[in-house]
């Protein structure tokens, strides 16, 4: 059931962010203002809708603003000189103006605790001004003057105190580091603001906890959970300020602090939060549990090596898992990290795994690189103590595949390697006709790929044997091979034909035969067939009292004189409890099967519980690699 139409502006910020994803999931219909040129850092669901305005620019917020909706005002300019005036003030002016032409139902505006220090710097000062410009304006409103807030995100505070801390061996402190504040947990603050969309009419609310704590001890706290020691230098307040005006006088873009940040950490005030939790009801958690939810102390730590298709696809599933938390992610290409930030996904991000594994705790590493750079990084995370799920082919050839084995054992971590199709419906329903001989034992198969992708030479690393291992038989060659893997086993003897029709170094065709003794298979394989513009897979398996076809989609059987087809949706999946099906034409379910077994795994330390370990990979690959002799 949609609820009322909220408006939230500033909703790119930390809170913002934050507020956004918490009423879109609670099914709001909310209208999410950014400024033009900016992408979303929330997440793109529910009834949601995203528009474009600048406070700064009375039209566009008369445009973009809903008729008759609650308005939540967050957008801030903290620390300018000019423009926190212009933002703050002459900013919510606009909203007040164009509030009251779309006729809002109520504004609920963000204020700051600083708003009651002594001695008030250009942020301060702003803010008081707006309090009482929004106590003057003649509509509905509550303001919400939340102390230190906290939580998942870069933007936060914790994850800038946390990159403080990754890069530099102190972190600067203002003053003693005794002055109080009164913490919140972001999604905490985000229940108080739906509170007041009903409640709370025309009062100023103050937001935190009701015991206070010091900067040294957050800090402290935050050091507890990096499991890293580091020095707080305290600085002088009159050094913090002077340096501010030098900063000033510079005229400095991103300064390293501003003089209100100094004024703002070295006053006491009082946060009296007693009114908000009594109204409310609303019962908050206090920080060294809100710190534990930060940081998943119960979940797994992960993290995802390689931000491409691949890289998307699994994070996409990684974020729906509630047993997971997705620390780190690592490319050498940090214009993906937007990307990244816009499908709402949290982390840290770094352009190499060495920085990734010294900075995080990680249990989990998803390798989803190109195939010649994974058994470095495999032997990276696992010398670290770190599980690896890695990307088919695990690697370029057999004596790889041996140093990989010698890891896991060595380290005693698990390797899973993603084999997508053996967690397939259909494969799963094969192989159990095939195991149960109902149809007899097995006389022959033929299985085969066929693809119009290579028509000319190419270049990319994929062409280059050095880097792929080979063409066609390495890349998607693998996803047929476990299939036979995974049905018949390892074949006794293999004879392949391999060749080059368009590729200078790899294979473009290979027809390989598969002898098991008592039957024999053939694998064909073409990624060079014109006309083929999608790719198609076939499996035919003659028993000897029937016949199974299939395309990977639909199941056709044959047998006893009957003949039955069976869809993919008839079947049942190889795990009931995932529901998660990102693409239903490209595996996605299974793609969702093989990460939770992987997690699962992990969490009971059991790699029995894999169907595509590294055994498995091993035994694939090798079909492969014989091929290849």
């Amino acid at each position: 059931m949609i609820k009322s139409k909220i408006c939230v502006i500033g909703a790119n910020g930390f809170i913002g962010q934050h507020l956004v994803n918490y009423l879109a999931g609670s099914g709001y219909e909310v209208v999410a203002l950014i400024r033009r040129g900016s992408l979303p850092g929330f997440d793109l669901k529910g009834s949601l809708k995203v528009d474009y305005a600048d406070v700064l620019d009375l039209g566009s917020l008369k445009k973009a603003i809903p008729q008759k909706s609650i308005v939540v005002n967050l957008a801030v300019n903290g620390y300018h000189p000019t423009l926190s005036y212009e933002v703050n003030v002459k900013g919510l002016e606009n909203i007040i103006k164009a509030g009251k032409e779309r006729q809002i139902a109520k504004l609920i505006h963000f204020s700051t605790q600083a708003t009651k220090i002594k001695r008030k710097g250009v942020y301060s000062k702003t803010k008081l001004l707006a309090d009482e410009i929004v106590k003057r304006s003649g509509i509905k409103y509550s303001i919400l003057r939340p102390s230190l807030v906290y939580g998942e995100g870069e933007k936060g505070l914790v994850g800038k105190i946390m990159k403080l801390m990754s890069s530099l061996p102190v972190v600067p402190v203002f003053g003693d580091g005794e002055t109080q504040v009164y913490s919140v947990y972001v999604k905490d603050l985000c229940k108080y603001v739906e509170w007041l969309f009903a409640n709370g009419d025309g009062k100023i609310y103050d937001a935190g906890s009701v015991k206070p704590i010091s900067y040294n001890y957050f800090y402290k706290l935050l050091m507890s959970h990096k499991g890293k020691k580091v020095t707080l230098l305290h600085i002088p307040v009159w050094v913090g300020i002077v340096a501010g005006r030098v900063f000033e006088f510079l005229k400095m873009k991103n300064p390293p602090f501003y003089i209100d940040n100094v004024l703002g950490s070295t006053q006491e005030i009082i946060c009296d939060s007693r009114p908000i939790i009594r109204e409310s009801g609303i019962k908050t958690v206090g920080i060294k549990e809100g710190l534990a939810i930060v940081f998943g102390d119960n979940k797994l730590k992960v993290g995802v090596v390689g931000l491409g298709k691949m890289g998307l696809l699994h994070l996409s599933i990684l974020k729906t898992f509630e047993e997971v938390k997705i620390l780190a992610l690592v490319d050498n290409n940090p214009k993906l990290f937007k990307t990244i930030q816009s499908m709402g996904i949290e982390g840290n991000y770094y352009q190499d795994i060495d920085e990734a594994l010294k900075q995080e705790r990680l249990d989990m590493v998803w390798v989803l690189t190109p195939t010649f750079t994974h058994v470095k990084l495999i032997e990276k995370c696992l010398s670290k103590g770190v599980n690896v799920f890695v990307e088919k082919p695990a690697a370029l050839n057999v004596g790889e595949l041996k140093k990989l084995r010698m890891l896991e054992k060595k380290y005693n971590k698990i390797i899973s390697v993603g084999y997508t199709l053996v967690h397939t419906r259909v494969y799963k329903e094969i192989k159990r006709i095939v195991d149960s001989e109902k149809l007899g034992k097995v006389k022959k198969f033929l299985i085969s790929y066929e693809h119009g992708e290579v028509l000319s030479p190419k270049k990319g690393w994929m062409f280059e044997k050095a880097k792929s291992g080979g063409g066609v038989l390495m890349n998607p060659g693998p996803h047929l091979f476990s299939i036979v893997n995974f049905l018949f086993g390892v074949p006794k003897i293999v004879n392949a034909q391999v060749k080059k029709i368009y590729s200078e170094e790899v294979d473009d065709e290979a027809r390989v035969i598969l002898d098991y003794g008592v039957f024999k298979g053939e694998a064909n394989l073409s990624w060079s067939v014109p006309g083929k513009w999608i790719a198609e897979s076939k499996l035919i398996i003659e028993f000897e009292r029937g016949e199974i076809k299939t395309d990977g989609r639909v199941l056709w059987v044959v047998g006893d004189g009957k003949g039955e087809v069976k869809k993919e949706s008839d079947l049942k999946p190889i795990m009931e409890s995932v529901v998660f099906n990102i693409n239903p034409d490209a595996n996605g379910e299974a793609y969702a099967i093989e990460n939770s077994l992987f997690v699962k795994a992990v969490r009971n330390n059991d790699k029995k519980l894999l169907i595509s370990d590294l055994e498995f990979a091993i035994n694939t690959e090798s079909i492969i690699h014989k091929s290849y002799e």
